[in-house]
């Protein structure tokens, strides 16, 4: 009993908050999606590729979505951040810029985007975060929250939310949501985990993800 209550992260507290972890002992936890794309001056690049091994459930299958089903409560609840699924895709990001992954690059063949030194159209710019609640209806539509700083620090909230990392000129509102996000209900039931239902909702509290780590 001792050995197993070790196992499962002690200290870390209950697993309540949502997204809840698999923790193999038959309580319910969460399998969530979410829509993420890179996008640069206007141009979606990826899409973002997974690393080789997932230790925390928080991964890509290289299909525009962060897969989030934490195997573990230090990847669960508030701690489900999207610094866990940047360290997990090798993207690396700041307040003032990013470096791309291993094998993405901008248009002009560049890998590191950074502010005072990249523009747009001869433009200073600036790195953001674009987030809408509802993927399935982001298209087309402005940003719920532009966020401007703290990128790593950002929790999964939800199941079924979208999110743009940006770099745009500064001030710009224009940013689109990922291609991916129309289609995150049928990107995410074909996984094995439930299909988003919109935000604030717990649909895969009874579903046994399939995915490898």
């Amino acid at each position: 009993i001792v050995l197993f209550a070790r196992s499962e992260n002690p200290g870390l507290g209950d697993n309540t908050t949502p997204p809840k972890a698999n923790l193999q002992n038959g309580e319910p936890f969460d399998h969530w999606h979410a829509a993420v794309a890179i996008n640069v001056c206007g141009t979606e690049l990826g899409p973002i590729q997974d690393g080789a091994t997932d230790p925390l459930g928080i991964h890509t299958h290289g299909d525009g979505l962060a897969h989030i089903h934490p195997f573990t409560r230090t990847a669960a609840g508030d701690r489900a951040t999207m610094g866990k699924y940047f360290d997990q895709v090798g993207f690396t990001i700041t307040d003032e810029g990013f470096q791309l992954p291993d094998g993405m690059t901008t248009e002009d063949g560049g890998t590191t985007v950074r502010e005072g030194e990249t523009t747009c159209g001869g433009a200073d710019g600036e790195v953001v975060m674009a987030y809408w609640s509802d993927a399935a209806t982001a298209a087309g539509t402005e940003p719920d929250e532009i966020i401007r700083s703290g990128f790593e620090d950002i929790r999964f909230t939800e199941d079924g939310a979208a999110y743009t990392v940006a770099f745009v000129a500064e001030g710009s509102t224009d940013i689109a949501a990922p291609s991916a996000a129309a289609e995150i209900a049928t990107l995410g039931a074909a996984d094995g985990g439930a299909a988003p239902t919109g935000a604030g909702t717990d649909p895969a509290t009874a579903t046994v993800p399939t995915e490898g780590g």
